[in-house]
Formats: structure tokens, C-alpha cells, sequence
């Protein structure tokens, strides 16, 4: 039986209002709350799915929930006082999924970002930013307030977007990331102060497909020897960051690296929102791999039982792990608590905003004194350039691809400034000549390459030997530096990049 014939089934056989009295008719807002709430409790069994099975699986999620409940709502009631079932759940997709003018981009695997700057929208496609426009070429923006308000309330869920709760961040039904900031928080425009004002919003539609390194290597990313080095800093056990401002891919980077993980390693992995997904599954269904997925969630005035980044970070000690994952660390706190787990001898993985490799230790370092008190800052530098081992730098170039630019060992304090990182370079990337453009100055194409710029140290050899790394697997990072070396971007021989390869 189909849906449409269930739902048919149910309003000729469900309950009248008659059965239990008037007082057990319910309004459709009241409704739609409950049904959301059974779609987020819902949401593993659709957010590793594409858009159109993900879609499919909400709508069956809708109709199994008006199945289940039974409600008798205000306005969908037919004229024999039965609940009309297929009515009601028209109703809700069209609440629950309906984006107004902004369906489409929802909808479009090639739009990675959807911001609105108060009334205007932009959306970034496959790495360029331009207006959102329909299927015709025409350019979209929301007529009013009241019109942004509803489809932003539909984004947002059950988080609240106020003057007094101005600056809020939400996860929508889909799983994608939003900050969005209140009309109130933006300015007047000085040319027509007078003028509605609107909220601004930034959607980042996360796709969760499970890029492996070899498919980074395609995209021209990294090279096919980058890939190798960065498939054997989870073999090696070391701890590795990558960083790069907003947008920079260094998610997708982050992810394909962990698919290295062999199922035997203890990993747990704390996130705010979930965005790795480390899960190995077989044929039935069952994870085999041994690893912990815990989402943090952003809690005001939150007790030490709270799930916060903090918290869970702070807890994670307990949980026995070998290599710890923390998807994206913010605020001072949760690179203090970072530094915790690295003086427990436990090697981590994260990513956080910088554009240097000697930037992302800058960064760490300025936060991590934040909360240390009155610590010396060349004996902090000291001892977090001791316990860090590799950075990884990425960034979205003006021709919309995303680069790796930098590959950093850290050795440790530079023995002539004791207040500056020792780090070696292994590969850069390098311009060749000027970029390509069209006749309105935008960047077309920007030709580069990678390049092997130095030597892997005795410090992270000595690490290899001990997690019992064979020397063939990273002797091509011993060699002397040879200005001819090309580096290959073909990501066709997955199998040298894997943890059990003998290659």
C-alpha cells in the first residue's frame, strides 16, 4: 500500500473529534513542533544520504509520525469531524521542507553556501560567489522582513532568532550548519535609513559524502605524495592540524585523512556539529570500527554534566582513547582543554582557523595562555611545539579551488629565538605565472604547482619506528630535495594510501 493509499485509509478510518470531545483537537503549529523534533531524532537515517533520498526519507519520516500520532488539528478536519490525514501531511512538508526562494539552492549539490547580507542573497557555487538566481537567470532576494522571517524560522527550527538573543547558531532539518545575526545587530544604510531591515544569515551546506585522499588528489588539492605523507601522520600516531580560514576545505581535507584510521584504533571524535563521519560499516549494518561520535552543543550557563565542547573534551580521558578528533576548536577554553589530552600522551587531530603554518602555533599558543595564568610564553611555546607534529594549511583560491599550501613538521623552539617555532617545510605550493582572468578582472585560473621543499626530521622518523611504520613507506620523504621532482596528480593508487598497505 502507498503512502497516498494509507493516508486516504487512515482519514476514512481514524478518529472523529467526537470520540474524546473538542478538547483533543491540537493547532498545526503545535503539530509541526512535535514532527520536527521526530525528525531530528531521526536524522542518522538521513543525513549521510543525498539530497533526493534525503528528501524521500523526511517525507516518510512526516507520514510515519501522522500514522503514529494520529492528530486531530485545527483546519484539517473534513466535514465528517475526521482527522484529513493526507491534508495534514501535505501541510507539514510543505512547512517543514519549503524554502520559499531559497528551495532550489537547498536543493542544488553544487551550491556549497547560501548567505544572505540582510535583504540581498549570494551563493557560493563550486567555489565562486555571486547572486542566487532562479532557474532562469533571474537574481533572487526576499521581498520583506515577514518573508526572510518565515523561511529563516523554517532554517533555524528551534532555535530563536531575537533582539534579545541577537546572535544565534543552528543545525537545519538537513544537517547544515547556519549563524545568522538580527535585524536589530545591523546597521542602517545611509542612503536610505528609513529602509525595512532584515536579519543576515550563513548557511554552509556540509555534504557528507566520504572523500578518500585519493579523490582530493583528483580536484588537483594535494599532490599524490602529499597524500601519502598525510595518510601516514594518522599510521605514525601524530598529532596533526589543519587550518585555513572559513570556507577553505579543511573539513574535507581533515575527513579524507581520518579514512586512514584502522578499525582497531580507539578514536573518539567530539564535534560541534557533526561533520566527520568515521563510522565503518558491513554489509548488515554493524560498525566494526572502534569509535566514539559525540556532538557538543552550545549550552548558556552550562553545568559540568552539560555536553559542551569543554565538557567533553575535558571528559574525554575517560573514554580510553588512542587518537582523539576534535572537529573544530573555537574559544580558549577548548584549546586548553586540547593541550590536556596532549599532555596525557594522547595524540590528537583538529582543525581551527589560521593562515600559516607559524600562525596556527601563534594561534594556539595566544589561546592556550589565556587560561594558563601567569606562564611563561617561551616555556608554553616550548612545550606545545614538543607535543604537535604536522600542520596542514589550506585555503580557497580566487579561481575557486581549494589548495593545500603548506605541509609543516614542528620540531620544536627555534635554539636562536626561543619565543619562534622551529618548523620544516615537506611541500608548498607555488605559483608559476600570472593568472588568468576575464574582461571584467575576475580570476579565471590560477596556474600552480606543488613542491617538495624539504626533508622529513629524525624526530618524526624515530615516531614512525615506533608505531612500527616500515622505512619504504616514508623513504620518499628522506631523499635530498631535487628542484626537477614533479609531483603526480593522478589519485587512481588508493591502496599506498591506506594503513595496512605494504607499499
Amino acid at each position: 500500500m502507498t503512502n497516498k493509499e494509507l493516508l486516504e485509509y487512515q482519514t476514512q478510518r481514524g478518529a472523529k473529534i467526537g470520540d474524546a470531545g473538542d478538547s483533543n483537537t491540537r493547532t498545526l503549529q503545535a503539530v509541526l513542533n512535535d514532527c520536527r523534533k521526530r525528525i531530528e531524532e531521526e536524522s542518522p537515517k538521513y543525513r549521510d544520504l543525498d539530497i533526493n533520498a534525503k528528501k524521500a526519507m523526511i517525507h516518510q519520516i512526516i507520514v510515519d509520525f501522522v500514522m503514529d500520532t494520529k492528530p486531530m488539528v485545527e483546519g484539517y478536519i473534513d466535514g465528517e469531524n475526521r482527522s484529513d490525514t493526507r491534508k495534514l501531511v501535505d501541510a507539514l512538508v510543505a512547512d517543514i521542507t519549503d524554502y520559499g526562494i531559497l528551495t532550489q539552492a537547498m536543493q542544488d549539490d553544487d551550491v556549497f553556501e547560501i548567505r544572505s547580507n540582510g535583504r540581498e542573497i549570494k551563493a557560493e557555487v563550486k567555489g565562486h560567489v555571486d547572486d542566487l538566481k532562479d532557474k532562469e537567470g533571474k537574481i533572487l532576494r526576499f521581498s520583506t522582513p515577514e518573508q526572510q522571517e518565515i523561511i529563516l524560522k523554517k532554517l533555524l527550527g528551534d532555535v530563536r532568532l531575537t533582539k534579545a538573543a541577537a546572535l544565534v547558531n543552528g543545525i537545519t532539518i538537513e544537517g547544515y550548519r547556519i549563524a545568522a545575526v538580527h535585524s536589530s545587530a545591523m546597521s542602517d544604510d545611509p542612503n536610505d535609513p528609513t529602509a525595512p531591515k532584515f536579519n543576515s544569515f550563513v548557511l554552509r551546506k556540509f555534504h557528507k559524502t566520504k572523500l578518500k585522499l585519493g579523490d582530493i588528489v583528483k580536484f588537483h588539492t594535494m599532490s599524490d605524495n602529499m597524500a601519502r605523507t598525510l595518510a601516514l601522520s594518522v599510521a605514525g600516531g601524530l598529532t596533526f592540524f589543519t587550518v585555513g580560514p572559513t570556507a577553505s576545505g579543511k573539513t574535507t581535507t581533515n575527513n579524507a585523512i581520518l579514512q586512514s584510521v584502522p578499525p582497531y584504533l580507539r578514536t573518539v571524535i567530539i564535534q560541534n556539529p557533526s561533520e566527520i563521519d568515521l563510522r565503518m560499516k558491513t554489509a548488515d549494518g554493524r560498525m566494526y570500527n572502534d569509535v566514539l561520535h559525540l556532538e557538543a552543543r552550545d549550552v548558556i550557563n552550562p553545568t559540568p554534566n552539560d555536553p559542551t565542547m569543554t565538557n567533553l573534551i575535558n571528559h574525554t580521558l575517560r573514554l580510553s582513547p588512542s587518537l582523539v578528533c576534535l572537529g573544530e576548536i573555537r574559544d580558549n577554553k577548548e584549546f586548553k582543554e586540547a593541550t590536556r589530552i596532549l599532555q596525557a600522551g594522547h595524540p590528537i587531530n583538529t582543525t581551527f582557523h589560521a593562515e600559516s603554518s607559524e600562525g596556527a602555533i601563534r594561534r594556539y599558543l595566544t589561546a592556550y595562555l589565556a587560561e594558563s595564568g601567569n606562564e611563561p610564553s617561551d616555556l608554553a611555546l616550548r612545550e606545545i611545539t614538543e607535543l604537535v607534529n604536522l600542520i596542514i594549511v589550506q585555503r580557497i583560491m580566487a579561481d575557486g579551488t581549494r589548495k593545500v599550501l603548506q605541509i609543516s613538521e614542528v620540531l620544536g623552539v627555534d635554539p636562536e629565538d626561543r619565543n619562534r617555532p622551529l618548523l620544516n617545510d615537506l611541500y608548498r605550493f607555488v605559483v608559476d605565472e600570472e593568472p588568468e582572468t576575464d574582461d571584467e578582472g575576475n580570476v579565471i585560473k590560477i596556474h600552480g604547482h606543488h613542491h617538495r621543499v624539504g626533508t622529513l626530521s629524525q624526530k618524526t622518523i624515530d615516531r614512525f619506528k615506533l608505531q612500527g611504520i616500515s622505512s619504504k613507506r616514508y623513504d620518499f620523504l628522506t631523499k635530498e630535495v631535487n628542484e626537477f621532482e614533479v609531483e603526480t596528480y593522478t589519485g587512481t593508487n588508493i591502496d599506498h594510501y591506506g594503513i595496512n598497505s605494504s607499499n
